[in-house]
């Protein structure tokens, strides 16, 4: 009987993954396109800049694309895919890699599928609370899968080099919103530690492919489900859950500012409170009362996103927010917000992060629920959206496009990369 790293293996190299990706080829490029769009505008920024300069450009590349917070998820897992999948897969292009589009394609989504299971087989949303990172936790073994389908390994040795890449997992880095912060450089370095594992293997060093087997499920002291992991592996695709971020924001708080937007519209006059009502998990990560610090505390702090969205809408998009924009009537409406863990939510999350916004205005309260805000997979953007979200780069995007599963991989796409 093959063991779980094995199965999964084999999944990688199944040859009908050529088709599930063509079937999704539309999906698949909007992602890619996204993701490659906050990677070029994450490059241009201070901490992306920082992480290009450390040599690797693969640890640049997943770096920049993170640091956004602008870069697509999977609910159930807490992961953050394309920014390590999708750079990877560029890492490999840009080496030559692959002979077709399809072949790219083909390569993507083995990664987020193996990427988003790991996530979800150890419980991203919740493990999230006890500091452990689902997306770096599975960074390597997305990496792996990625290169491991690309040089078309044979089943052994993508068996062997999953389980190198599964032994380093830890999921531990800095808190996002420390100033300084060497996470997404981290990130950036499970990726390239991916590729280095699939490389070993086509040199014959492989990992225990009993690893999970022999280790009770845990890794790091992080219990695996194996049940989980390969829950339907073949049938059901994660990636098809995948969701779009709108604007840079932690996506534990889009549901509340989207709420709000829709209660208050373009007049804040006469607010007297705004109140979010989320499950215990996400006010734990948005929950920041006091004027943000950095960047990513402006990012992350529902406070400052609801009063930003509500009073300068155009400012949403800045992504380099250092320091954070400020006025004294942004200062004014952020104090009137408050979080709070709302017992009757819980029952949604994971599988939505909702959001129950009351706003108490000239002693008139309205209030309203949002489960399923805009760039969630069941309501989802489109390339209008993602071209828009590129700003100056969305040439390259258009190029993605238009590319069909049998063409090379555009100049103008790889030409783009930093």
């Amino acid at each position: 009987m093959p063991s779980t790293i094995e199965s999964l293996a084999t999944f990688v190299q199944d040859p009908a993954l050529d088709s599930h990706a063509a079937s999704r080829a539309e999906f698949l490029g909007i992602h890619i396109a996204d993701t490659l769009g906050l990677l070029l505008q994450g490059a241009s920024l201070e901490e992306g800049k920082a992480s290009l300069a450390l040599g690797s450009r693969l640890v640049g590349w997943c770096a920049s694309a993170r640091l956004t917070e602008a870069d697509d998820i999977h609910l159930t897992s807490c992961t953050t895919p394309g920014s390590v999948v999708v750079p990877t897969a560029f890492h490999l292009a840009a080496a030559g890699v692959f002979q077709t589009w399809g072949d790219f394609l083909t390569a993507v989504l083995a990664g987020y599928e193996i990427l988003i299971r790991l996530g979800y087989a150890i419980d991203g949303p919740r493990i999230l609370a006890r500091k452990v990172w689902p997306t770096l936790f599975a960074a390597g073994i997305g990496s792996a899968a990625v290169a491991c389908r690309a040089w078309k390994l044979n089943a052994s040795q993508t068996a062997g080099a999953l389980a190198t890449a599964l032994a380093a997992s830890t999921g531990i880095a800095p808190a996002a919103t420390m100033s300084n912060s060497s996470r997404c450089i981290s990130l950036g370095s499970a990726a390239e530690h991916g590729v280095w594992a699939a490389s070993a293997a086509t040199q014959g060093a492989l990992g225990d492919v009993q690893l999970l087997e022999h280790r009770t499920g845990r890794i790091a002291g992080v219990r695996i489900s194996e049940h989980r992991l390969l829950q339907q592996l073949g049938t059901r695709f994660f990636v098809d859950e995948t969701g779009l971020k709108p604007y840079p924001i932690a996506r534990q708080a889009l549901a509340a500012v989207e709420a709000c937007r829709e209660l208050v519209g373009r007049s804040v006059k006469d607010i007297a409170s705004i109140t979010a009502g989320v499950p215990s998990a996400q006010a734990r990560v948005i929950d920041h009362f006091g004027w943000p610090s950095n960047r990513m505390e402006s990012i992350a702090g529902v406070q400052y996103q609801i009063a930003l969205a509500l009073l300068s809408p155009e400012h949403l998009w800045d992504l380099d927010r250092t320091p954070p924009f400020e006025t004294k009537a942004l200062r004014a409406l952020a104090a009137k917000v408050r979080v709070r863990v709302d017992a009757r939510l819980e029952r949604q999350y994971p599988r939505t992060w909702p959001a129950y916004v009351v706003v108490d205005r000239s002693g008139k309260r309205k209030s309203k629920l949002v489960s399923i805000p805009r760039g969630d997979a069941q309501n989802p953007l489109g390339w209008e959206d993602v071209l828009l979200k590129a700003g100056r780069y969305r040439s390259a995007l258009t190029v993605i496009r238009t590319i069909n599963l049998e063409d090379r991989i555009p100049d103008a796409v790889l030409d783009a990369l930093p």
